[in-house]
């Protein structure tokens, strides 16, 4: 099957320099587990201001949040994730990402850091995982906060709809 890692990230030379190249990631909290999110994938962190519920939307959709005068659809990824819902708290913050269909807001318990990891450092996912979380955790990497579960932001973010 060949090396897994060449597919975590697409676009990267193959070779020794390939694999001293660096990645940054944004660390993010839900519950005890640790994330990470492609920094080039992120605008902005922000402090989650006012969000407000919309009737009829499916539960993963926490509501709407006007940031800067943009408005933004906030997601709650603990209930992408089959991790319960989330509980704001002084520590949360919302990760602006970008995707394909604009900026979406991504509620997490809390911003841990940006880690630089290294191609080579980069690893299949667990195994255990569950075939649902699995499909969404690109790839992972030891930091000095514990396992960070590489998340495919833009393929959890927009599973519903398939």
């Amino acid at each position: 099957m060949g090396d897994k890692r060449s597919h975590i990230i697409q676009d990267i030379p193959e070779g020794k320099e390939a694999d001293a190249e660096i990645f940054q990631f944004i660390g993010i909290r839900l519950e005890k587990e640790i994330y990470g999110i492609e920094v080039n994938k992120v605008k902005e962190v922000a402090k989650p201001f006012q969000i407000t519920p919309i009737p009829g939307t499916p539960s993963h959709i926490m509501g709407l949040m006007n940031l800067h005068g943009e408005i933004l659809c906030v997601v709650d990824l603990k209930v992408l994730l089959a991790m319960g819902t989330a509980g704001s708290t002084e520590n949360s913050k919302i990760i602006v990402v970008k995707t394909a269909e604009g900026p979406v807001g991504v509620f997490c318990d809390e911003v841990i850091d940006i880690f630089d990891i290294m191609k080579k450092d980069l690893e299949i996912p667990l195994s255990t995982l569950s075939s649902a979380m699995g499909e969404y955790i690109k790839a992972q990497a030891q930091t000095r906060c514990g396992l960070m579960g590489i998340l495919d932001i833009e393929k959890l973010l927009y599973k519903q709809e398939k």
